[in-house]
């Protein structure tokens, strides 16, 4: 019969860490004792690692505030350590909403930009209106450099327009392309307060190909392998078509433009634009300006414009208010919404606008989730739902 090997510890430590072990007899007695203490020690191995990682995740936060980074906790950690003290959410972010890097370098390519000296300031897709059946370009890219010169490529890296000058005296701020794909347009802003609209033609040239015919080949073959040939090129150019700048009275130089922005309704094209003292104006499209009101006392202004409702109302925002303008009436529908404390960052509102509901970003952290519509009253802003800085 096997002897059975009894681990010895010292009396003190096993009396303090299980007790007052039960005297061993015989093999059956040591075989239940030894089960006992394997078990215990099982549970102090576990409560022991419990431990080490509490104190390595304590060592993470820590430097984590001396190097001014955010930690990444496990949910049920950062949890747990948030009841004890509520600035864990400050220096920690929850692990389920790490950021996913992917691999994009295989396709990815490098647009234009061969020339070192060659810098993109602002750039957008200018949209084409494509015809049943045509393979030609959906988009061109409009690229505007550090010298305010207006470059267009297509998305097959190809030059349209290269370096066009837009002719302002400063810099260009702002960078605005026409809202519908009937006639397209360039708006830009300069430092000086200046909107220069410049129209873009674009002309689809087909180019076609002749294919030799082979013997007994049949004539649709024929047609349809020529078509397959035939290969399209744009040309692209920019015209000035008018240039304004905000109407002149006492507060011209004070006031500052910040935004604008082009809207079609109908036939008729229209240019709002939001200055620094809380103005909203509507020009025509030659400029003439049709009316101007004033809809935030905040401090800087209106901050931005966004098309609302199919081009029939503009939304715009401030720090501490947003509201809809109407460009028909120039006139504000409805009173703004208000009641946040922090400035807001930026604003967002669902696609189609089919749900009403107006998202708002705080400098603070916080975003708010604003319906502005219940039922068929459009008049209403409540808040639906506020997501602190804090809730990962």
């Amino acid at each position: 019969m096997r002897t059975l090997l009894w681990p010895v510890l010292p009396s003190d430590v096993s009396t303090e860490v299980f007790g007052s072990p039960a005297p061993c007899h015989d093999e059956e007695s040591c075989k239940v004792r030894l089960s006992t203490l394997t078990s215990k020690l099982d549970e102090l191995r576990d409560e022991m690692r419990g431990k080490h990682l509490t104190l390595q995740a304590l060592e993470e936060i820590r430097g984590g505030i001396l190097s001014g980074r955010r930690v990444e906790l496990p949910s049920a950690q950062r949890q747990h350590l948030e009841r004890g003290s509520p600035m864990i959410s400050e220096v920690t972010f929850d692990a389920r909403h790490r950021p996913v890097s992917t691999n994009v370098t295989r396709h990815f390519q490098r647009p234009c930009c061969n020339d070192a000296h060659f810098q993109v300031r602002q750039h957008a897709f200018l949209h084409l209106k494509k015809s049943p059946g045509s393979k030609s370009a959906s988009a061109l890219l409009v690229l505007l450099d550090s010298e305010s010169k207006l470059s267009i490529y297509s998305l097959e890296n190809e030059p349209l327009l290269d370096r066009f000058d837009l002719g302002h005296e400063g810099k260009i701020i702002q960078l605005e392309l026409s809202p519908t794909q009937e006639n397209h347009f360039v708006v830009t802003v300069g430092e000086d307060n200046g909107i220069r609209v410049h129209n873009i033609k674009i002309i689809a040239k087909k180019q076609k190909t002749d294919v030799p015919g082979k013997d007994g080949e049949k004539e649709e073959e024929k047609e349809k392998e020529k078509k397959d040939k035939d290969v399209r090129t744009l040309n692209v150019t920019a015209s000035l078509a008018t240039q304004f700048t905000l109407s002149h009275g006492e507060l011209e130089e004070t006031r500052k433009l910040n935004v604008v922005l082009p809207i079609e309704r109908g036939s008729q094209t229209f240019f709002i634009a939001g200055d620094s003292l809380g103005g909203v104006s509507v020009f025509f499209r030659n400029g003439t300006m049709r009316g101007r009101v004033r809809v935030t006392e905040d401090p800087g202004g209106v901050k931005g414009l966004i098309r609302a409702q199919g081009q029939q109302q503009v939304l715009f925002y401030s720090s501490h208010a947003f509201g809809f303008f109407s460009p028909s009436q120039v006139d504000l529908q409805y009173p703004p919404c208000t009641g946040w404390n922090s400035p807001l960052y930026d604003l967002a509102m669902e696609p189609g606008y089919s749900t009403g509901r107006v998202l708002l970003a705080l400098q603070d952290g916080d975003v708010l989730v604003y319906a502005t519509t219940c039922g068929k009253s459009k008049a209403i802003h409540s808040l639906r739902k506020k997501q602190p800085k804090n809730g990962y």
